[in-house]
Formats: structure tokens, C-alpha cells, sequence
């Protein structure tokens, strides 16, 4: 089974069905984009604060709500469409929705292609691993460090480790640390630095010279955040992993996260129903609590149809919280699998 995330052929629609009226104390907005980030969508929203019951994929066509304390214009674009669709007195929060509708198209061999009849989703229970998109390159590495309390060169990491998104300046202020590192005086008083939110980091630092951990409490709070949020799930997924090994044999494989390697992909009833993943020391400093996540999910509403010869389109609901990309792993491997038993018999 071969596929591609991307505008063209993955799309997301968030089902939610507000009850709207017409004053309420928060306006709802229905938000269509195509190959544009979360980040970028709410700077191009303009309004702040707004608020959203999940981040959608930027490598997808997706559909999800959103509201805000003041109105603003419908918007119409080929990329970017917002319509106003009414008032409420409830705000909108993550994990307000109840599931996510998906549609992805593939390629399938012809033995793929028949071993697809016998899928059966209701019988499929699959690992509630975190997909791909919880993680980057750069926060592996930071993650890594984190683990074995190299905090040095974990902050180091997160201070200087480019990557593709850097503005020139972001890559100008990260080739400054780099130069300097362990030069705090020097620079803090560089231009490049005074007057940013930096200043803090750098001014604990030149007080504070071998606490690299104390360091990282005065650095961008988002940005530890979702590295604390990475590092958790990165311990989910290898104790589900084990569970998953141990619990159910003969399992099928497949990579969730490149960089970690294979992991057993089905579940069972034998599983616990949920694995609590309890914080650090050091993310414990941050008042990070304990991760608590359900160990297995099912597809609902599962479907597809043939477009071309080769040519599958698949439509299925998620939980909310689940990754359309775990599934699409499982049921790659699934069908592998089931060609080479046909084979065989």
C-alpha cells in the first residue's frame, strides 16, 4: 500500500455540531485550509484570542471550528475560507469535538486489493501510539539529551539546532549563540539579543554559569512545552510498545516514528486500558503532571471505493486524540500481511 500526505490526496474534517444562536458571548466560525500550518492560519485569522478544539495537519485539505470574541468578515480563497455560522455562550476547547472524519487516497497491489474485503475495522483494535507529528528531528535530539541528563548540551541544542522554518534572523541569532556558547556577557550584549526574550536566559547564565538545567525554566515556555509534550509520548509509545509485544503474539510491525524503529501495531482485549506516564524531576519543574492515554482504538465508519485501477480512496472516523497516521500504518501492514497468508495458503 502506497501513500502520500498531501493537499491533494488527504483531507481532515473535524465533526462537531455546536448548538449556535444568535447572541451568545463567543462567535463561530467554520475554517477551511489547504497546505497551511496552525500557526499560520491564526496569524492570517488577525483576531486574538481565538480558540480551537484541535491542530490540524498541514499536509491536508481540513475542515475545522473555531471562535472568537469578535466578529469578522467571511473570507474566500482559493487556500483560506472563513464562514461565520453563528453565536454561543460556550467556548470552544481542545478535544471539544467527538471525532475526526478522514479520507486518504492510496495505491494498492492486487493482492492488497483482495485481501481488503476481509478488513473488518470493528475487529481491528490498533495501538493508541502518538504519530509522527508529536515529534520533530530537533526535539528527538533535545529529548535524547533530556534522558540522560545532558542538560548542557540539550539546551544547547534547543538554543542553536536549526531547521527549515528559521526566519534569517532566527538563523542569525542561533549562529551567535552557537560562536559564543559559554561567552554569556558577550552575548547578551549583542544587538542580536537586547531587547529580545532571550535577554532572561542569557542574564541567568551569566549568574548561574553550570546550572544549564535551572537555564531552561527561563526560556520560551511554548517551546519546553512541546518538548516536555514529545518526551512523554516518546515513553508512552515504548511502554505500549512493550505491552503490545507481550500481550499479543504473532503481532505485525511498522514504523511510527522513523528515528525509534519498528513497533508492534495490534492490539488486544488483554490490554490494560490505559498506560499513565508519570513526569521527570526536570518536567515536574515545569508543573507537568502525569500522561494518561488509552492504549487502543478502533476505526469507525470505515469505507472506500476504487478510483482507478490501482486506485483506492479510503473514508473513516478517529477519536479525537488518535493519529490518522497510526492507522494508515496499521492497515498498510495489515494487508501486507494478509497478501503473504494468501500466498502461503
Amino acid at each position: 500500500m502506497k501513500y502520500l500526505l498531501s493537499t491533494e490526496t488527504f483531507s481532515v474534517k473535524e465533526l462537531f455540531n455546536p448548538h449556535l444562536k444568535e447572541k451568545g458571548n463567543y462567535y463561530y466560525y467554520l475554517l477551511e485550509k489547504k497546505g497551511m500550518s496552525h500557526k499560520e492560519a491564526v496569524n492570517k485569522i488577525g483576531i486574538k484570542p481565538v480558540w480551537f478544539a484541535g491542530v490540524k495537519d498541514k499536509n491536508a485539505k481540513t475542515t475545522q471550528w473555531f471562535c472568537a470574541l469578535e466578529r469578522i468578515g467571511d473570507v474566500d480563497e482559493d487556500n483560506f475560507k472563513i464562514k461565520y455560522k453563528g453565536q454561543s455562550d460556550e467556548r470552544i476547547f481542545v478535544g471539544k469535538h467527538k471525532e475526526n472524519e478522514f479520507t486518504i487516497s492510496a495505491e494498492l497491489e492486487e493482492g492488497e486489493k483482495e485481501s481488503l474485503k476481509h478488513f473488518k475495522t470493528k475487529k481491528e483494535l490498533i495501538c493508541n501510539y502518538f504519530g509522527k507529528q508529536r515529534f520533530s528531528e530537533q526535539n528527538i535530539e533535545i529529548i535524547e539529551a533530556l534522558e540522560k541528563e545532558a542538560y548542557e548540551n540539550a539546551l544547547r541544542l534547543f538554543l542553536t539546532k536549526r531547521n527549515k522554518h528559521d526566519s534569517e534572523k532566527s538563523r542569525a541569532i542561533k549562529g551567535l549563540i552557537e560562536k559564543k556558547w559559554e561567552k554569556w556577557g558577550e552575548i547578551l550584549a549583542d544587538e542580536k539579543i537586547t531587547g529580545t526574550k532571550k535577554t532572561e536566559l542569557f542574564e541567568f547564565l551569566e549568574k548561574n554559569p553550570a546550572d544549564f538545567e535551572g537555564a531552561f525554566l527561563h526560556a520560551e515556555p511554548k517551546s519546553v512545552r512541546i518538548i516536555i509534550k514529545a518526551a512523554q509520548a516518546k515513553r508512552f509509545n515504548a511502554i505500549l510498545n512493550e505491552l503490545a509485544e507481550k500481550k499479543k503474539p504473532n503481532n505485525i510491525h511498522g514504523e511510527i516514528v522513523e528515528q525509534f524503529g519498528s513497533y508492534a501495531l495490534g492490539a488486544s482485549k488483554a490490554f490494560t486500558r490505559s498506560i499513565s506516564v508519570a513526569p521527570t524531576k526536570f518536567e515536574q519543574r515545569f508543573r507537568k503532571g502525569t500522561l494518561d492515554r488509552k492504549t487502543f482504538f478502533t476505526a469507525e465508519k470505515f469505507g472506500y471505493k476504487i478510483v482507478e485501477e490501482n486506485k483506492i480512496e479510503f473514508k473513516f472516523c478517529l477519536p479525537r486524540g488518535t493519529y490518522a497516521t497510526v492507522f494508515l500504518k496499521y492497515l498498510s501492514a495489515w494487508l501486507n500481511n494478509a497478501k503473504k497468508q494468501r500466498k502461503k495458503d
